[in-house]
């Protein structure tokens, strides 16, 4: 039986096999100290003495005892000859085991460290089997025991011996939970899973459930409401299993992602039956969830149709109802003209009056002169009475299935009533009055919601059923935006309490927690926080001022009135330019997009990431080819469908390789592998933007979908008659490194953490700017806490800085200054909700749940003391930024530049969607991250290679003292595309060909350097 395959062959190199020295590691490696010498001075036998240095080096390198012969480290044991022992090595000698083992022991003894004994697999196996309780991917298992074992100083074991305690962990938990899901799962329930994978009407009811929500058609939603139907009592069973079962969070959703992998037919195969059941009930589990959230997300998005549908209506009926009313009053006006003309007796009043308006309509002309109804309100609701069939039959159905809560005990009455009149078979009318709850309706229009009528003397109030329906409709969609109406079961609208750590654990494990994320967070210390802002704020009102005062900043423009009084300002800028697709790339012969990937893999070797979808006991590798056209035609929009026409890669290969070896993970990965070369360039670092770090941007890039999805909405601004989302892209330096697909009418400031904390590549970023859209009222106070600045461009900024400035001290004090704070800091609110601001911090460190959702409901939800006191935090940390921003040059240009280059990405991943049309293929949310991903993938490739060229020829210059060309070079942007072949017949089946000659290309480029820089 094979073994688990943990590492890739690199990985594998990394950990166990012997180090390559160049000739300076070397130098600092094989250096000796007293102790050293000390024990060597022991041993007369050279050979002794040169394997202990060579042990000692590389131990130094990868704290681990290597197996070698000293034949094999003969260019090693020559430098230490020389630099040790100032001695020649004639012929190489082995020694005795016994003599390497000493050796070995000394250094063991010298780090305090200890070797692997057999005593220890019992205390690794119980440490493995809490751990696979959290989270079963085996590279994680493997990487926790590394840890485990340095933080005991105690020498890794072999790969074998690790994949053995690792596999047999993985199956111990497989054991323990398929015994205990025998034990558990009743038979009932073990049919119903079983039933998803059995077929109705020619598909398998798996398939039915894993298929997206297109749109928000009827039909569609018709359908959702039937698989929350289908897996309800199936998910509440889940929670129940899952709980006594003791999995964590990360194992479902390990388990969920296996079976959105597997095929129906591949789990309808799976040997062990109880597994197969914990898979589907994992599944189940997460996917009650999405499918809730399409369901509310239909609900918000059907309300507010209805609510903009009533809108037009009610203009257009005010514009009749105008047209009327002055036809009206120039008939009353003839009316009343009656009265003065002479002509016309008393007696003939009545009779010259109904000649004007007839006597049969004069009672509701009057009553149209006395009320017209020119209120918007009224022919709105007028609307939603019209409408309350096709509200019924939009709305209800969801509003049934959905288990909405409010923190108002009005709202919460209204919907425990209405749910109960919609299930039961009594009339409406049949409720009393006093039966209805109405407190939750707002009182402005209750008039169109309670009806007057008369019972001989008496005025009885009744309840207009129709409006009474969409009223609640409306107050729920409202709350759900505040959040004062949230939804348990989903992902996206439970309340804020319900995404942060339990309160409980929170009390009982707060310094712990903390100090678990505490190389996130800048601080935690509330003083010192407000100690360090005071004196910086303070001051910098000071120094900008005076600043301006003294023409140091010239660049403000000021207006005055006639009196020298400052009526506005304003700070003019103009753009810096970093323009792709320079003419530079023009004098470069056509490269295919295959030879770029071609390169970008040989010096990167991307392709290890690209591992099996079942990692365990599996031979196969993937093939450079398939994987290649697999990218190609998920990142153009071609698809497979179409890539086996124009390519040498046959369907079926497509097929495979894209369901066994392309995710978000392996992708991601093979991302992160070329962003970290090209980091690694000469010419990397001179793509900085300041001396303060990495600057880097975030921008949203509006994409049409080929196809109906829950995540694309209609825009007429950019998509026309067509729907799309957004690819949110965190941009830095000339690299983009990572992207996220969010739906068109989500607000991005709600991503940027997210994209931040998402950035898995070895680049560190400092600061990050956006544009208007990345602000929000929590940005500044989470980033800086985060340890990033955020710095945005504004527009209007003197009315920005008018609004939102803020001191510690009375704003009074400044009233001298041009530039001024308008609202004292309430620091004592912020101190009183310090310790739950600092939950708020924790939960968004640990990852508890995705941040953009917890970051949306802060920058959204109706604010409670604690949001108060967070935005306090903002606004403080907004003014010292909007101070600086005002005060330096050089950091507004940054800040446009930083913006410009992400700009230039947007350009580049545009082209790369103009082969198939501009348009994002992908028939659901997963299958729309895979390809969007694949585009970044395409994209990092280019930019690798013209990085590469460009590090190659800055190098050259520098060597030629070309000062002057090294700085054009500098000013190139390696987001260029019009050198590269995009759209042909691809060829990926080349492994005869020649990898790109990067050297001949540069030698030939610097053969006339200057005029090809002009």
């Amino acid at each position: 039986m094979s073994r688990l395959r943990i590492l890739s062959d690199e990985d594998y190199a990394k950990l166990y096999e012997l180090p390559k020295l160049t000739e300076e590691e070397k130098s600092h490696l094989f250096v000796l100290d007293d102790y050293d010498i000390e024990y060597l001075s022991k041993i007369d036998d050279f050979v002794i003495k040169t394997n202990y240095v060579l042990q000692l080096g590389y131990f130094k390198v990868g704290q681990y005892f290597y197996s070698f012969k000293q034949t094999e480290v003969k260019e090693d044991m020559q430098f230490i000859a020389m630099c040790c022992f100032s001695k020649k090595i004639k012929t190489v000698q082995e020694i005795s085991k016994r003599q390497h083992y000493n050796n070995k022991h000394i250094i063991l003894k010298k780090y305090q460290m200890a070797d692997y004994v057999a005593e220890l697999d019992h205390e690794l196996a119980k440490y493995l089997n809490g751990l696979t309780k959290q989270h079963c991917v085996p590279r994680y298992l493997f990487d926790c025991v590394l840890d485990y074992l340095h933080s005991r100083k105690i020498i890794r074991p072999s790969y074998y011996k690790l994949q053995d305690l690792v596999s047999s962990a993985i199956n111990r938990e497989k054991k323990r939970i398929s015994n205990k899901i025998y034990l558990i799962l009743d038979n009932s329930l073990r049919q119903a899973l079983d039933k998803l994978l059995e077929k109705e009407n020619l598909f398998y009811n798996l398939s039915i459930v894993k298929s997206d929500q297109r749109d928000f058609a009827t039909n569609e939603i018709r359908r959702t409401v039937e698989k929350n139907q289908l897996l309800r009592e199936l998910y509440h069973k889940s929670v129940e299993v899952i709980e006594r079962l003791g999995i964590s969070q990360q194992n479902v959703e390990y388990y969920n992602l296996l079976v959105n992998q597997y095929s129906v037919h591949k789990l309808k195969n799976l040997s062990d039956v109880n597994l197969k059941r914990l898979y589907l009930l994992c599944y189940v589990n997460n996917r009650f969830l999405k499918i809730n959230d399409h369901l509310i997300a239909s609900f918000i998005y059907k309300v507010n149709k209805y609510i903009k549908d009533a809108d037009e209506y009610q203009k257009e009926e005010i514009y009749k109802e105008k047209l009327i009313d002055k036809e009206n009053r120039k008939l009353a006006v003839k009316a009343l003209l009656l009265y003065i003309d002479k002509k016309v007796q008393n007696s003939e009043l009545r009779t010259n009056a109904f000649k004007v308006v007839e006597e049969k309509k004069f009672k509701k002309f009057v009553n149209e002169i006395a009320n017209p109804h020119l209120t918007p309100d009224f022919y709105k609701w007028k609307y939603y009475s019209k409408q309350s069939s096709t509200i019924k039959l939009n709305i209800r159905l969801i509003f049934k299935v959905i288990g909405f809560d409010s923190t108002s005990t009005d709202m919460n009455d209204a919907i425990k009533f209405f749910k109960k009149y919609i299930t039961s078979n009594k009339s409406f009318s049949e409720y009393k009055f006093e039966e209805i709850p109405i407190t939750f309706i707002p009182p402005a229009i209750k008039k169109y919601i309670l009806l007057k009528t008369k019972s001989g003397k008496k005025r009885i109030l009744s309840v207009d059923a129709d409006n009474y329906e969409f009223v609640l409709y409306l107050e729920i969609e409202k709350g759900l935006d505040k959040g004062v109406v949230t939804v348990k079961d989903s992902f996206n609208y439970k309340s804020l309490d319900d995404e942060l750590i339990e309160l409980s654990l929170w009390n009982k494990e707060k310094d712990n927690l903390i100090t678990g994320v505490s190389e996130q967070l800048l601080t935690t210390d509330f003083d010192k926080l407000m100690i360090v802002s005071e004196d910086l704020l303070d001051g910098r009102y000071k120094e900008v001022n005076k600043r301006i005062s003294q023409g140091i900043n010239d660049k403000i423009k000021i207006k005055y009135n006639k009196k020298g009084e400052i009526l506005s300002w304003r700070l003019p800028y103009k753009k810096a330019d970093d323009s792709s697709n320079n003419p530079f790339y023009d004098k470069m012969s056509l490269l295919e997009l295959e030879e770029v990937m071609r390169y970008t893999n040989y010096h990167t070797n991307f392709m290890k990431h690209f591992t099996h979808v079942l990692p365990s006991y599996i031979k196969t590798t993937a093939k450079y080819s398939a994987i290649s056209a697999c990218l190609v035609a998920k990142g153009t929009g071609s698809d497979i469908h179409i890539m086996k026409d124009i390519s040498d890669i046959d369907e079926q290969e497509l097929i495979s390789t894209y369901n066994n070896y392309i995710r978000y993970e392996t992708l991601t990965k093979a991302s992160d592998e070329i962003i970290n070369e090209v980091a690694k360039l000469p010419i990397f670092i001179k793509y900085n933007l300041s001396d303060y770090g990495i600057h880097a941007s975030v921008d949203g890039q509006k994409l049409e979908t080929k196809y109906n999805t829950i995540k694309a909405r209609h825009s007429k601004k950019y998509y026309g008659l067509g729907k799309g989302i957004s690819a949110y892209t965190l941009f830095a330096n000339c690299l983009p490194l990572c992207t996220k697909i969010i739906g068109a009418n989500e607000h991005e400031s709600h991503y940027l953490l997210d994209a931040l904390k998402s950035n898995t590549s070895d680049i560190e970023i400092s600061s990050v700017s956006g544009d208007m859209h990345s602000i929000n009222r929590v940005n500044f106070a989470l980033l800086h806490i985060f340890g990033y600045r955020f710095m945005p461009r504004f527009k209007q900024l003197d009315q920005k800085a008018q609004r939102n400035l803020v001191s510690f001290k009375d704003p009074k004090i400044y009233q001298k200054y041009m530039i001024k704070p308008n609202k004292k800091v309430n620091k004592e609110l912020i101190k009183k909700e310090w310790d739950n601001i600092l939950r708020i911090f924790v939960t968004l460190a640990t990852k508890k749940n995705t941040q953009s959702r917890i970051v949306r409901k802060l920058s959204s939800f109706k604010s409670n003391d604690t949001l108060k006191a967070l935005i306090e935090l903002d606004k403080i940390i907004m003014s010292l930024y909007i101070l600086d921003y005002i005060d330096d040059e050089q950091m507004r240009k940054s800040v446009y530049r930083s913006l410009n280059r992400g700009e230039s990405y947007h350009q580049l991943r545009s082209a790369i969607a103009k082969i198939s049309g501009r348009k994002l293929a992908g028939k659901n949310e997963i299958e729309l991250v895979i390809n969007n991903e694949s585009a970044r993938f395409i994209a990092l490739c280019i930019i690798f290679y013209n990085a590469s060229l460009l590090s190659n020829l800055y190098e050259f210059c520098l060597e030629n003292n070309m000062t002057e060309e090294c700085r054009k070079i500098i000013k190139l942007s390696p987001v260029a595309w019009q050198h590269i072949s995009l759209v042909g017949k691809y060829e990926f089946n080349r492994d005869g060909y020649d990898i790109i000659n990067l050297t001949e290309i540069v030698r030939n480029f610097t053969k006339n350097l200057k005029e090809y820089l002009e």
